[in-house]
């Protein structure tokens, strides 16, 4: 039995807020289907570190809610140029332990996850809940940057195909901040961290020709050198962004592609509370 397709109409969605730790109140959309019991997903929005919102991306995690039936958060973190690392990492991090401490069952589980620039966020996330014992069940990242000089042959194999190598340098360069002013950046990239070892499962998804598929296909490389069960998929019609587009009646590829993570890690034929084993 595969999670399956629920109509839109089948899930609820309501805003909340969650207090970061110098008092900004952070903007939250939760998405509950059916099967929220099982796990919560809280998910990071793509947009370059300084664009993008809870609206920009309503219409694609109520599709994914729908396809999964679990609980989502949308998590409205603050943006670049304005706030720079560390605050949308230390966002994410108060949602987690939000959504942590607000489970709907004792047995639930909880797993992060984030599109391009999100994907990027929840991915130092993951390593910081390692490093500080909290637990969490997993990570999905859609194609995200990692490296800020952007360095890899993929950017330049194509150069005027989004995101553009010049353009993510700059927004690299925003969200870190003026040189003078950067301050620990331990978790800005996991390609940071010399040892992985002890990090949650991981799934990423990149396209075959988009410019970050280097920086994917190497985190994917370095977790598994270190242990870590690690899925990659890379597909050769995925497009940068695709976690938002809707192109005809099919449901979106990323979609698919999460629910069938979610599947792959969360036993749906028998106890409904049980994580599969790590494969």
């Amino acid at each position: 039995m595969r999670f399956g397709a629920m109509t839109a109409a089948a899930v609820r969605w309501s805003e909340s807020e969650v207090q970061a730790e110098d008092g900004y109140r952070i903007p939250l959309r939760i998405y509950d289907g059916p099967r929220s019991g099982l796990a919560t997903l809280v998910w990071a929005h793509g947009g370059s570190w300084t664009r993008g919102s809870l609206e920009d991306w309503h219409a694609a995690c109520l599709a994914l809610t729908s396809l999964c039936g679990l609980r989502i958060v949308n998590v409205g973190y603050r943006l670049a140029p304005r706030w720079t690392h560390p605050t949308a990492l230390n966002d994410l991090l108060s949602v987690v332990r939000w959504a942590t401490a607000h489970l709907t069952d004792p047995a639930s589980q909880l797993v992060i996850g984030g599109d391009s620039a999100g994907g990027t966020i929840a991915a130092g996330a993951a390593l910081w809940c390692r490093d500080h014992g909290m637990p969490v069940a997993g990570q999905i990242l859609a194609y995200p940057p990692l490296d800020p000089e952007c360095t890899a042959p993929s950017y330049l194999a194509m150069p005027a195909r989004f995101p553009e190598r010049r353009q993510l340098q700059q927004a690299w360069a925003r969200y870190r901040g003026p040189l003078a002013d950067r301050r620990d950046e331990s978790y800005l990239t996991p390609l940071n961290g010399s040892d992985l070892s002890g990090l949650c499962r991981t799934a990423l998804i990149t396209g075959t020709f988009d410019p970050v598929s280097d920086d994917v296909r190497s985190y994917a490389a370095n977790l598994q050198r270190d242990g870590v069960p690690a899925l990659l998929h890379t597909d050769p019609a995925l497009e940068h962004g695709d976690f938002l587009f809707q192109r005809g009646p099919r449901p979106n590829p990323v979609h698919v592609w999460i629910n069938t993570v979610l599947d792959t890690w969360f036993d749906t034929t028998h106890d409904h509370n049980r994580m599969r084993t790590p494969r």
